[in-house]
């Protein structure tokens, strides 16, 4: 699924899932910071941005979080695995709309999108 279609909530989508299923798919998830990531790469050195790529990242910024921690969203992940995708995703953020990673190494991120994809052993 490409990131237009994850920010669109398309069918199949982390977003959609999420908001009309309360599901948080994790697959689904590290395929949108995945996409986000390479569009963060793919715009570093661009002056103009899409709106509608930026008015979408700029959504799930905060939409995600504030979504999720509702107290009547079940949560199916641990209190670590929440924090730290909040953290990607406000890391993938500032990268897109900064054109500049958060860390020293641009693959810090991809190393955190890499460790969050196999957290899934320290369920809830």
């Amino acid at each position: 699924m490409t990131l237009k279609d994850e920010l669109n909530a398309e069918d199949g989508s982390f977003l959609l899932e999420l908001r009309t299923d309360l599901n948080w798919n994790h697959d689904s998830f590290i395929n949108l910071l995945t996409e986000l990531n390479t569009e963060c790469k793919r715009t570093k050195e661009n002056l103009n941005l899409s709106r509608d790529i930026a008015s979408g990242i700029w959504h799930i910024s905060d939409f995600i979080k504030n979504w999720t921690e509702h107290n009547n969203f079940p949560k199916k992940y641990s209190d670590e695995y929440y924090n730290k995708a909040y953290e990607l995703i406000n890391d993938l953020t500032y990268s897109y709309f900064m054109a500049e990673s958060p860390y020293d190494s641009e693959l810090e991120i991809e190393n955190k999108i890499a460790e969050l994809k196999n957290v899934l052993q320290h369920r809830v």
